[in-house]
């Protein structure tokens, strides 16, 4: 079985399916809330998401960088994109 159908949200699975094609590590994702949450690395992967979601007809969503620093080291960094 493809592991997209077997893990994925029906209607949240397209998008996750695109995100993970193109580097982004999706950790979570809900079909019904319409979310995604994919690991946050640096600021130029935001203008490469927002691009990427743009250039495949997505027109409207939300994306939330959340950033927390313990200790000196980024921990907990993540995205959030709301559909």
């Amino acid at each position: 079985m493809d592991w997209y159908e077997d893990k994925i949200e029906v209607p949240i699975r397209k998008t996750v399916k695109l995100l993970r094609d193109n580097g982004f590590n999706t950790e979570c994702s809900c079909g019904h809330k319409m979310y995604v949450q994919c690991q946050y690395i640096n600021d130029s992967v935001i203008m490469e998401l927002d691009n990427l979601l743009f250039n495949n007809d997505y027109r409207n969503y939300t994306i939330t960088v959340k950033l927390s620093r313990l200790g000196g080291h980024l921990h907990n960094s993540y995205i959030d994109i709301q559909f």
